[in-house]
């Protein structure tokens, strides 16, 4: 049905105008009519809205109606046109032509022409709506064959191209253009040419409509020659009376691919329907699961998944179905996979591995697509692994031999079943791998528990086992009793040999044929590996353990001679190296002499007494340097003991001592853990040698001081003896001598006897007070200083004790210390003077000060030497005894300003101000605590 048409109807009669419309909307109800008086105001309503077809008048004021038509034109060469005019003749008729006119109606007489003129405009309405139809189809076809994925083809009933999209091109190879004219044969493969002809002939015979072209799969060929897989739909129709064939042709050789994938697919590839019901297994199911694909489908899947993991797996299957439902965008969805364990045909449950994607909004599929493999090896792989691991780890843990290779044999026979398995290590001899560690099973298959002797003969198991010994990668056979490298019999068959370093051989070894997986050999060489690494950190531990009870006991030496011989003997046991020399430096004799020898090395150097800096000994650079120096070859530089047989030398300085020698009769022989022991016993060595100097320096010192205080002791005797009896004797005389003389001769004789009564007695403290104190006590400093106030003759002098302390001190020495410094405050600050005791700000210990004249600055490093004193009367002897008890008790004592603790507050809480006098601070004190 055509739909409203809108009429523009232009005339200069406004009452014909209002009457054509009437007479026009009457006719046709679909019909609806503007009017416009002349062409100007024509255009104008063109200008608001649009119409389907202009009736015009041609006599009108202004443009007359073939003027307006040309302007129409100009505007819309299409738009319906009807010159509709009461003045006809054939000029304006051919001039209308001429303009693109649609239709030319003269006026006439009655209603009737409403009628003629309502019908041709809708004839004219409704011929160009149709023409713009078939202009969009037109270009809507023209749009889809030129960009079409699929080719388009069409041929006539003679099998002629006629018509060939750009799609042609990509599919068969061919330009479209060159395919037109061709026939359709050049398509197809020609096997299948005479089949087509028989197949098209028959269907124009017959015209059978039953028959379903759409999604045909036939062969096709590309120009290059290869074969294509093609789905195609055909259809017909008529074009100028001919039978016409059209051709939608689709490549389907990656589907075709695709299902020969799925059907020949390892994994299984599964579609579940929106209930998570079987819809189709691919074929490998049988081999994996055990069921035919067809005996599964319409049940419910999560049901043979193993309770414990069921949970779990639709869990995560929802969560990767909604997300691919919800429109997960990328190439890459990223859809994790889920492991499971589901129950097989056998009723046993085996681990499987899918990853799925949701595709029930459509397509062929409908449904959720899972891929699923099989993960029961990966995961016995990934237990073996984890057993690995503990195993491992256990092996970095031992601390023996014995300990490490059980610990080996358990851990291969438990992961991959290697029975027979055992390690065997090479014995100090170097001539047999002996076996340390069996597994259990060993002594059943074996009536003598396996040792291998290097010397065997060829094709024996001790040949075999030597063999893979010396090489550098394991030997691993499936089945032994079929090689040809083993002509003895053994009670293996699958067998790996792997050397582990120097240490020995690791056999790991079955009773069965093809035991091992490549996964199992894979895991004997990794803990073989391991066990290397262990077997070097046991050796490395226990040498270093051996290195320290060696390095002790060199400090336990009793002489140079003692430590020499056991660093010769550590070298020997604890490093394993035969060669070994201890040289000292002798400095009167200019160069290192040898004071201890390793048997071999005396049986293999020849002597020498010393080493020199001119004679170019290897020795002495390596001691000058103060560095070691390690020789691969001796016999590859110029070496003083090139040709005795030494070959590999290590020779390290013992710091200004000497130096130790170190060498094996075979070249390469050090490693790192060679050098890095060697020089942990150089530098025990060299603690061992200073500690025995300084041990001998301090008797020697003990010795001296011992003779320096028998000499005090000696004269301390005649001192107390020989000089204080006559003075005794002299005291009395001059008593005596007053009573029966009056003389100032007599005086001044009783102060020079009382001067020499002082001297005696600080000269007698001097020596008997030397030695340390050896028990101390907690005491107060204030209690003690105010029993030496009253021990001196004080005078007029005041005592000030400004903070209380107490530390740990021999009381009677430290009153002695106090008495002395107080007696030397009045001896030099005169009888008025005040002396104030307390502790140290910083707590390190108390000062002792006076507000005397101080200490001048000339004398003040010399007032603590015997026999220094600024006044007449006094012995110089006191503050020596001051700083003997200091000394004797860890303490230091040094002067200071008395002005530098001026303001400290006493104990009683008077600020005393000291003036400028003496001050001495001792410190190092054990502090208990302070007592402000």
């Amino acid at each position: 049905m055509v739909d409203q048409i809108r009429v523009l109807h232009v005339d200069d009669d406004p009452d014909l105008v209002g009457l054509t419309a009437s007479f026009l909307e009457r006719e046709d109800d679909r019909i609806a009519v503007d009017t416009a008086t002349d062409a100007t105001e024509g255009l104008r309503v063109l200008d608001d809205r649009a119409v389907d077809c202009i009736v015009s008048d041609h006599d009108m004021p202004g443009p007359n109606g073939i003027e307006f038509l040309r302007s129409v034109r100009d505007r819309d060469p299409d738009l319906p046109f009807i010159l509709y005019t009461g003045k006809g003749s054939e000029a304006v008729a051919s001039d209308a032509i001429s303009a693109g006119v649609t239709d030319y109606l003269q006026k006439a007489g009655g209603t009737e022409q409403y009628e003629i003129l309502a019908n041709r405009i809708v004839e004219a309405v409704e011929k160009r709506r149709l023409e713009r139809e078939a202009e969009r189809t037109q270009a809507h076809l023209q749009a889809i064959t030129a960009h079409s994925m699929d080719a388009i083809i069409t041929i006539d009933a003679d099998g002629t191209i006629r018509f060939a999209n750009p799609a042609v091109e990509r599919l068969f190879g061919y330009d479209p253009e060159t395919l037109v004219g061709e026939s359709v044969e050049t398509l197809m493969p020609a096997d299948r040419r005479e089949q087509h002809r028989y197949g098209v002939e028959r269907y124009l015979q017959t015209d059978d409509p039953s028959i379903d072209w759409s999604a045909v799969e036939l062969p096709g060929r590309h120009r290059d020659g290869r074969g294509l897989s093609l789905s195609i739909s055909f259809g017909e129709f008529e074009e100028d009376g001919e039978r016409r064939f059209v051709g939608i042709v689709r490549d389907v050789s990656e589907r075709d691919r695709h299902r020969a994938f799925v059907e020949h697919s390892t994994d299984i590839v599964t579609v579940l329907d929106e209930a998570g019901r079987f819809r189709y297994l691919s074929p490998s199911a049988e081999e994996i699961i055990g069921y035919e694909p067809e005996s599964l489908y319409g049940e419910p899947a999560f049901e043979y998944v193993h309770p414990d993991d069921r949970d779990a797996a639709m869990e995560s299957f929802e969560e990767t179905f909604e997300e691919t439902f919800g429109g997960t965008t990328g190439d890459d969805p990223g859809y994790p996979a889920v492991e499971y364990r589901f129950r097989c045909a056998d009723g046993e449950y085996r681990w499987l591995e899918s990853v799925g994607s949701n595709r029930l909004d459509g397509g062929a599929v409908a449904g959720y697509v899972i891929n699923t493999r099989d993960v029961a090896e990966r995961k016995r792989r990934e237990r073996k692994l984890a057993q690995l691991r503990e195993w491992t780890q256990q092996l970095n843990y031992t601390r023996t031999i014995a300990e490490t290779t059980r610990l080996a044999v358990d851990a291969v026979d438990e992961i991959v079943g290697a029975e027979l398995s055992g390690i065997h290590l090479l014995n100090e001899a170097g001539d047999r791998l002996e076996p340390t560690a069996l597994a259990d099973s060993v002594a059943t298959f074996f009536d003598d528990l396996p040792s291998y002797d290097r010397d065997a003969p060829a094709g024996s198991r001790a040949a075999l086992a030597w063999e893979a010994y010396r090489g550098d990668e394991p030997i691993a056979i499936g089945e032994l009793s079929a090689s040809d490298r083993l002509t003895e019999e053994t009670p293996t068959e699958s067998i790996v040999l792997h050397p582990i370093g120097d240490h020995g051989l690791f056999i790991i070894s079955a009773p069965t044929q093809n035991a091992f997986t490549e996964t199992d050999v894979l895991i004997a060489e990794i803990v073989a590996n391991h066990l290397e690494a262990a077997l070097d950190r046991v050796v490395r531990e226990s040498r270093l353990e051996g290195l320290h009870d060696a390095t002790r006991s060199l400090i336990r030496a009793g002489s140079r001679e003692e430590i020499a011989d056991r660093v010769i003997a550590a070298a020997e046991d604890v490093l394993g190296f035969s060669v070994a020399t201890v040289r000292l430096h002798d400095e009167a004799a200019g160069g290192l002499a040898p004071i201890a020898v390793s048997d071999i090395a005396d049986d293999l150097l020849p002597p020498r007494s010393l080493f020199t800096p001119d004679d170019g000994s290897l020795n002495w650079a390596a001691f000058e340097s103060g560095e070691p120096h390690v020789y691969d070859d001796i016999e590859t530089v110029e070496a003083l003991d090139s040709g005795t047989g030494l070959r590999s030398l290590m020779i390290l300085p013992i710091g200004d001592t000497g130096t130790i020698s170190i060498g094996e009769t075979a070249p390469d022989v050090f490693d790192a853990t060679d050098e890095f022991l060697a020089r942990i016993l150089a530098t025990a060595a060299e603690t061992a040698f200073d500690a025995e100097a300084r041990t001998r320096r301090l008797h020697e010192r003990s010795a001296e001081l011992e003779r320096q205080n028998d000499r005090l002791a000696e004269f301390a005797s005649v001192v107390s003896h020989d000089l204080r009896n006559p003075l005794n004797v002299a005291q009395g005389r001059v008593e005596l001598a007053r009573e029966e003389y009056d003389s100032e001769h007599l005086d001044a004789a009783g102060r020079a006897h009382d001067r020499m009564d002082t001297l005696i007695g600080d000269l007698l403290t001097l020596a008997r007070e030397g030695q340390r104190v050896s028990e101390t006590s907690t005491v107060s400093l204030s209690a003690v200083a105010e029993a030496c106030w009253l021990n001196v003759d004080t005078a007029a002098a005041t005592l000030t004790v400004a903070a209380d302390l107490r530390l740990e001190a021999d009381e009677s020495r430290l009153q002695q210390l106090l008495e002395n410094l107080i007696r030397n405050a009045i001896e030099h600050g005169g009888d008025d003077v005040t002396v104030t005791i307390g502790a140290l700000d910083d707590g390190t210990g108390f000062y002792v000060a006076d507000d005397g004249p101080g200490i001048p600055e000339d004398i003040r490093d010399s007032v603590f030497d015997a026999g220094v004193s600024t006044t007449r009367t006094g012995t110089g002897f006191g503050l020596r005894i001051v700083e003997q008890v200091a000394d004797a008790h860890g303490w230091e004592v040094a002067v200071a300003d008395a002005a530098d603790d001026a303001g400290v507050e006493s104990a009683a809480g008077t600020a005393n101000v000291v003036a400028t006098g003496a001050r001495f601070e001792i410190t190092g004190v054990d502090v208990a605590d302070r007592v402000d």
